[in-house]
């Protein structure tokens, strides 16, 4: 058993999940990156990313955190692929051609694509990620604001082929 000095009577309760962020483009930083092996045996070694969306870009979804698994030696070749091609985007996005370590990836900073998928099974509508780009892309749009309605942001609802 583990010691934990904790007084609930000093934090105020969790009053609700968080809905997802509207799909679109969003300025971000990596902030945790680590290799580690799937449930599935057919995952194999995956990359965990976790990415802070930038409060000062987005202040709406300030300190926001999305997290993502790289399949990178998944037995199925297109959901290996895809996750390959995703770590290339981002080691374009960050001018890393080259990755040794995933501590490299810590604190750069990328655009990433967010996608909403809806709820599902029992779970509540959540976040996916669907691309990396590098900050100040030409060829991505901001993130739209939440005064927009959550059907416009729908379209990004479909589970990826790995999943």
């Amino acid at each position: 058993m583990a010691h934990i000095n904790f007084n609930a009577s000093e934090v105020p309760p969790e009053v609700g999940a968080y809905e997802p962020m509207h799909a679109g483009w969003y300025h971000s930083t990596i902030v945790g990156a680590e290799m580690t092996y799937g449930k599935s045996v057919d995952a194999g070694l995956m990359l965990k990313l976790q990415v802070e969306i930038n409060g000062n870009e987005h202040p709406q979804y300030a300190n926001r955190r999305v997290f993502t698994y790289l399949c990178i030696n998944h037995k199925n070749d297109l959901t290996k692929n895809i996750a390959n091609r995703n770590l290339s985007s981002i080691c374009h996005a960050i001018k890393q051609l080259e990755l040794d370590d995933t501590d490299q990836l810590l604190g750069e900073e990328v655009m990433v694509r967010l996608k909403v998928r809806a709820a599902h099974d029992g779970y509540e509508a959540s976040n996916d990620v669907g691309g990396f780009a590098p900050n100040g892309s030409q060829k991505t749009e901001e993130a739209p604001s939440p005064s927009q309605s959550s059907t416009d942001n729908q379209s990004g609802a479909a589970r990826g082929a790995w999943k």
